[in-house]
C-alpha cells in the first residue's frame, strides 16, 4: 500500500454530520469538602463531548458549551470525580471533592499516539506510575526506578558502572537475534534507548575469541532522562496493547509524559539530596598460608609470601571499596494563565562512584510551553537539553588481563600492588597488569550532549453538542552525540607488553531520530451515552546513526593525540533508517458498561527486503462492566466495580539494519585499500518478526473504593523469528539471515492494591504484584537445527536454542546417555513479586517496596576467573579445589540461583505543618518536607558473586545472564529536603 492510499483512507475514515445547540456559559469553583480549600489543577470537562478546561491557581473555572444544560464531570488525582447537572440558570457553582482512598479506575491512561482511555474501560493490562511513586527513592537513572513496580516488567542492572546499564524485559524474551528492548516514547514522540560501545575492546581483546559482543559495559540513552521531569508513565506490556505501535512493539511500549505547566500562580519548587553509595555485597578473597601460597604458585608464591611477612591485602576493599558522595539538585517553575502555560526545570547531579575516579554528573534544562491560540487552536512546545560526562573504569570480561576484576582474580592478597613513597606501582608476578595502577592511571570518560525537542498542534475542525473533529500534529527529533575518550599511557604494565605502549581511543557518535506524526480523530456523541470515537493518523521517521572509532597505539608518554600516534586503525558504522506508517482505530464506549476496539497499524521500513511494502498489524479488544447492569446491584455494596476484558493483536521486529545486503569487509591488497566479501550475505526477502498475543483477564473494585485487583493471562506465539542459517563453502559466505521458526509464551500478572487504613491521622496504602512466565522454542527450520548461543564455550555455559526447550536454558559440558545437551538452568525466573506500602501517620509517613525474584540462573565466570588465579576466598575448603579439577566436564558448578530478595526502596518523610510554614519566609512557604531514604540496602541471595542482576554482554536477547567480573551494583542512602513556593 503506497502513502497516497494511506491519505486516502485517513480522509475516508472520518465522517460525520454537524448539529448546532443553544449556547450556555458556566462558571465557578472547586473546593476540597470539608476545608473549602482550593483545588488548582482541577480537571472540567462537559459530559459527553470533549470540551474541557482546568481550574486555576484559585480553583475557579468557566467553560462553554452549545446546549440548554450541560453534566459537569470534575475529576482530580487522588479525588473521587463529582459529576453535576447544571442549566442555564445555575450561577457560581461550588464543586466540593472529596479525596478518595483508590480511583484506579477512574484513571486516564495513554495507550498510544493521540488516544487515552479512562481505566475502568481498558481491555489490556496497562501498567502506570506516576510521579509521586517514581521519586520515592532517588536513583541514578529513570529506568532504574522501575525495579519491582510492575507486573510483567523485568528490570535489571547490567552493570554497575556509573552512568548506567539497565536492560528492561517485558512479558519475556521475543526474539532470539533481533531488537529485544521496549519501544520509548517521550510526550508522543520516539527517542533512542541505543547502546553504544566505547571502544575499548581495542584495548581489553574481550572480542578476541570471536564474539560478537564487544563486551564494552555500555549505558544506554534512557540514562539521559530526568526522573524529576516526569509526570506518569505507561507501559504496553504486549502485542494486544501495543499493535498500534506496529512493527517496533513486540518487546512492548513504554511511555513517558513530562510534566506541564499549569495555569494560576506560578509554583516553584526545590529538591536538594545529599547522599552516599557502597557496595552492595564483596565476595571476599582468599586468605593465604605459606603452604598454601607454595601449593598454588610454587616457590616463587612462597618467597612473594615471605618476603611480605605474610601480610593480607584486601584488593577488594582497595578497589571496590570507596564511599561515593552524590549531589543531586533540582528546581521547577510552572504556572501560566488561561492562554499559555509554562513549566521551566533544571537539574544537577554528581554521583561518585564505589571504584576512585569513577563517577556520573548529569546537568539538565527543560521548558515545555502550550498556548492556547483561540478556541480551536492550541500548540505545545516541549525542549530538554541533557549533558552527562561519566567515567566508566574498566571492568568486565578481557583477554589482556587488564581489567580491574581479571587483574584481582589473579592478585594473591600477600603480594603488594600499592605505590611506594615515591609513586611507583610493584609489577604483578601473577599477571599482566597492576589493577591499582590501571585504575589510578587510565580514563575511560564518555560525555553525552542530548536534545529531545518536539512541537505539537491540536486544532478543533468542528465542534458541537453532538460530535467534534479534531487535528494533532506532532513533530519532534532527538538528537545526541556521544563521544569516548580513553586514555592509557605507555606506563601501565599491561601495554608494556602490547608491542605498541602507550593507546588512545577515541569516539565519535551522531545519532539523529525525526518524528512527525499527523492524526485525525473523529467523535461522535449519541443519544443513551454512546461515543463513537474513530482515529486515523500517519506517521514518518528518519533516522541517522554514525559510530566512528579511532584507536590510536604507540603513543610517547603524556600525549594521547590520534595524530601523535604511530600506528592509527579507524573503524566507522553508518546506519540510516527510514520508516513510514499509518493506523486507524474505532474505539466504541457503549453507555460506560462495554468498550471495544477495532484497529489496524501497517509499516514500511528501509530494513526490510522490500521497502515498499506495508506489513500491517491489527488489534481488537472488549471489555464489560458488568457492575453497569442491574442484576450487579445487589454486589454494588461489596464490589463497585467488575470488569471483563479481552484483546487481541499483533506487532512486529524490524530485522538487523543492512541484513538484505551482502556486506563486505575492507582488506590491505598490495599496498592499497580495497573490498572483499564478507561473511554474511545479504537476504533481500527479509522481514519483520511478528508477534501475536492474546490476553484475557478482570479487574475490580471492592471494600468502598478501598481496594483493587487486576488478574491478566496472556498467551503469545512469536513467528517469522530473525535466525541465521549456514551456508555452503562454494557460496563464498558463511550465513544468511533468514525468517523462520517459532517460538510461545504463556504467563500470568496478578496486581492488587489496598486501601486498609484511612482516618483523619492515619493511612496506609499497600500493593502487591505477580508475574510468571514460560515459554519455549515450538519450531525450527531444517536449515537451522538446534545450536548453542551466548557466553563463551559450551564448557562454560552456553544458551540451548532447540525445539521444546526455552530459549533461555542454560546446558554445559554435561550430556544425557544419548549425547543430547542437558538442560542445567533456566535465566528466565520462576516468578517476580513486587510488593510495596506508604504508612503515614499526620506529617510522618514511611514507604517500602520489596522486589521478589524466584529462580532465574546465572554464569558466574568470576568465580572460574578467581579459581584460575587462586584467588578464591572458599578454596581452601574441602571440595573447592574439585570446580578446577572437573573444569570442561562439570559446569553445574559455575551456574547459580540468582534469586533474590531486596529492599529495593525504603524512605522515612516528615512534612512541616502548614501553621508553621506561615511564620517562614513572610508565608511564602507553601510546604517543607525532609526525607532519609535508601535503594538496594539489602539483599537476601544465596548468588555467591557482587550481584544476580548483571549481564556482561548487555541488553542482548538471549545470554543476558553472564557475569564476568563487573562493576559492582551499589547500595544508597539519601536525606533530601523539599520545599515549594
Amino acid at each position: 500500500m503506497h502513502m497516497r492510499n494511506c491519505w486516502k483512507l485517513l480522509a475516508l475514515s472520518l465522517v460525520g454530520s454537524f448539529i448546532m445547540a443553544q449556547s450556555l456559559d458556566l462558571a465557578g469553583s472547586v473546593v476540597i469538602s470539608g476545608s473549602s480549600d482550593p483545588l488548582p489543577g482541577a480537571t472540567v470537562t462537559v459530559k459527553g463531548t470533549t470540551i474541557s478546561t482546568v481550574t486555576d491557581g484559585d480553583g475557579k473555572f468557566r467553560v462553554s458549551v452549545n446546549a440548554s444544560q450541560a453534566t459537569l464531570e470534575v475529576g482530580f488525582v487522588g479525588f473521587k470525580t463529582v459529576s453535576l447537572n447544571f442549566t442555564a440558570s445555575d450561577t457560581n457553582i461550588k464543586v466540593e471533592m472529596k479525596q478518595a482512598p483508590l480511583e484506579v479506575l477512574e484513571e486516564v491512561v495513554v495507550t498510544g499516539f493521540a488516544t487515552s482511555v479512562k481505566r475502568q474501560n481498558l481491555a489490556n493490562s496497562v501498567a502506570s506510575i506516576n510521579a509521586e511513586e517514581l521519586e520515592r527513592a532517588p536513583a541514578q537513572t529513570l529506568d532504574g526506578m522501575l525495579s519491582g513496580k510492575f507486573s510483567g516488567v523485568q528490570v535489571s542492572q547490567n552493570t554497575g558502572a556509573p552512568g548506567g546499564g539497565i536492560s528492561v524485559k517485558l512479558r519475556g524474551t521475543s526474539s532470539i537475534n533481533g531488537n529485544s528492548q521496549p519501544l520509548y516514547v517521550v510526550d508522543g514522540v520516539i527517542v533512542s534507548n541505543a547502546e553504544i560501545q566505547s571502544g575499548v575492546n581495542a584495548v581489553t581483546a574481550a572480542a578476541a575469541a570471536g564474539s560478537r559482543n564487544p563486551q564494552d559495559q555500555p549505558s544506554n540513552r534512557t540514562a539521559d532522562l530526568i526522573p524529576s521531569d516526569i509526570e506518569s508513565i505507561e507501559v504496553l506490556k504486549g502485542p494486544s496493547a501495543a499493535a498500534i505501535y506496529g512493527a517496533k512493539a513486540s518487546n512492548g511500549v513504554i511511555i513517558i509524559t513530562t510534566k506541564q505547566g499549569r495555569a494560576g500562580q506560578t509554583v516553584y519548587d526545590f529538591s536538594q539530596t545529599f547522599g552516599q553509595r557502597s557496595i552492595i555485597k564483596k565476595i571476599g578473597t582468599r586468605r593465604f598460608t605459606a603452604e598454601t601460597a607454595f601449593a598454588t604458585y610454587g616457590q616463587v608464591g612462597l618467597d612473594l609470601f615471605n618476603a611480605g611477612g605474610g601480610q593480607y591485602i584486601d584488593y577488594e576493599e582497595e578497589m571496590y571499596g570507596n564511599t561515593g558522595d552524590i549531589f543531586d539538585t533540582t528546581f521547577s517553575a510552572r504556572g501560566g494563565n488561561e492562554k499559555t502555560t509554562f513549566l521551566f526545570s533544571g537539574s544537577a547531579l554528581n554521583d561518585e562512584g564505589i571504584i576512585k575516579r569513577t563517577g556520573y554528573d548529569k546537568y539538565s534544562l527543560r521548558l515545555n510551553l502550550d498556548h492556547h491560540i483561540n478556541e480551536r487552536l492550541t500548540v505545545g512546545l516541549n525542549t530538554n537539553f541533557v549533558r552527562s560526562v561519566s567515567d566508566r573504569g574498566l571492568t568486565g570480561n578481557d583477554n589482556t588481563g587488564a581489567t580491574f576484576g581479571v587483574t584481582l582474580a589473579f592478585t594473591p592478597s600477600f603480594i603488594e600492588q600499592r605505590p611506594d613513597e615515591n609513586g611507583v606501582y610493584p609489577s604483578n608476578p601473577f599477571n599482566s597488569a597492576n589493577a591499582i595502577q590501571t585504575r589510578d592511571l587510565m580514563q575511560n570518560r564518555e560525555t553525552v550532549n542530548r536534545s529531545i525537542i518536539s512541537g505539537k498542534l491540536d486544532y478543533n475542525i468542528f465542534q458541537s453538542a453532538t460530535q467534534t473533529l479534531d487535528f494533532n500534529m506532532t513533530a519532534g527529533v532527538d538528537y545526541f552525540t556521544l563521544n569516548t575518550d580513553a586514555r592509557f599511557p605507555r606506563a601501565l604494565y599491561f601495554e608494556a607488553g602490547s608491542g605498541q605502549p602507550g593507546t588512545t581511543v577515541q569516539g565519535e557518535t551522531e545519532s539523529r531520530n525525526q518524528n512527525l506524526y499527523f492524526n485525525l480523530t473523529h467523535t461522535l456523541f449519541t443519544v443513551g451515552g454512546h461515543t463513537f470515537r474513530t482515529t486515523a493518523g500517519l506517521q514518518f521517521e528518519d533516522l541517522d546513526l554514525n559510530y566512528l572509532n579511532i584507536v590510536g597505539n604507540d603513543l610517547i608518554e603524556g600525549q594521547f593525540n590520534v595524530d601523535q600516534a604511530a600506528s592509527i586503525a579507524a573503524q566507522q558504522q553508518r546506519t540510516l533508517q527510514r520508516d513510514r506508517g499509518f493506523f486507524v482505530q474505532e474505539e466504541v464506549n457503549l453507555g460506560e458498561a462495554i468498550f471495544f476496539t477495532l484497529g489496524v497499524r501497517g509499516d514500511s521500513s528501509s530494513t526490510n527486503g522490500d521497502e515498499t511494502k506495508y506489513y500491517t498489524y491489527p488489534k481488537s479488544s472488549v471489555s464489560v462492566r458488568l457492575s453497569e447492569y442491574d442484576f450487579w446491584s445487589g454486589l454494588k455494596d461489596s464490589i463497585s466495580e467488575f470488569k471483563l476484558r479481552a484483546a487481541w493483536g499483533q506487532t512486529g521486529n524490524l530485522p538487523l539494519p543492512y541484513a538484505k545486503f551482502s556486506s563486505f569487509v575492507s582488506v590491505n591488497i598490495d599496498g592499497s585499500g580495497g573490498l572483499v566479501p564478507g561473511t554474511l550475505r545479504g537476504n533481500p526477502n527479509i522481514k519483520p518478526e511478528t508477534s501475536e498475543e492474546i490476553e484475557v483477564g478482570f479487574d475490580a473494585t471492592f471494600w468502598d473504593s478501598r481496594g483493587t485487583v487486576e488478574f491478566s493471562y496472556f498467551d503469545q506465539k512469536i513467528t517469522d523469528l530473525l535466525l541465521f542459517r549456514s551456508l555452503e563453502p562454494s557460496s563464498g559466505f558463511t550465513q544468511e539471515a533468514i525468517n523462520a521458526g517459532e517460538m510461545e509464551a504463556k504467563g500470568m500478572e496478578l496486581a492488587i492494591h489496598l486501601n486498609p487504613v484511612q482516618t483523619a491521622n492515619w493511612g496506609w496504602t499497600t500493593g502487591l504484584n505477580y508475574y510468571r512466565i514460560r515459554q519455549k522454542v515450538v519450531d525450527l527450520p531444517d536449515e537451522v537445527p538446534a545450536y548453542t548461543t551466548g557466553g563463551f564455550a559450551d564448557f562454560l555455559g552456553r544458551y540451548l536454542i532447540k525445539e521444546g526447550f526455552s530459549p533461555t536454558t542454560i546446558i554445559g559440558a554435561e550430556r544425557d546417555a544419548n549425547g543430547d545437551y542437558v538442560a542445567l538452568g533456566d535465566e528466565t525466573p520462576d516468578f517476580q513479586i513486587g510488593w510495596d506500602s506508604v504508612v503515614s501517620y499526620k506529617n510522618f509517613s514511611v514507604s517500602w517496596l520489596l522486589d521478589w525474584k524466584e529462580g532465574g540462573d546465572v554464569i558466574n565466570l568470576t568465580k572460574l576467573l578467581t579459581d584460575l588465579g587462586g584467588t578464591t576466598a572458599d578454596l581452601d575448603e574441602p571440595g573447592a579445589s574439585s570446580r578446577l579439577e572437573n573444569l570442561g566436564s562439570e559446569t553445574t558448578q559455575f551456574i547459580e540461583d540468582g534469586g533474590y530478595i531486596r529492599l529495593r526502596e525504603i524512605k522515612l518523610e516528615y512534612e512541616m505543618g502548614r501553621n508553621f510554614l506561615k511564620d517562614i519566609v513572610y508565608g511564602k512557604l507553601t510546604y517543607m518536607r525532609f526525607a532519609l531514604s535508601g535503594r538496594n540496602l539489602w539483599t537476601d541471595t544465596d548468588y555467591s558473586s557482587y550481584d544476580p542482576e548483571v549481564s556482561n554482554f548487555g541488553s542482548v536477547s538471549i545470554g543476558r545472564s553472564v557475569e564476568v567480573t563487573p562493576f559492582p551494583t551499589s547500595k544508597s542512602v539519601y536525606f533530601t529536603i523539599s520545599l515549594g513556593l
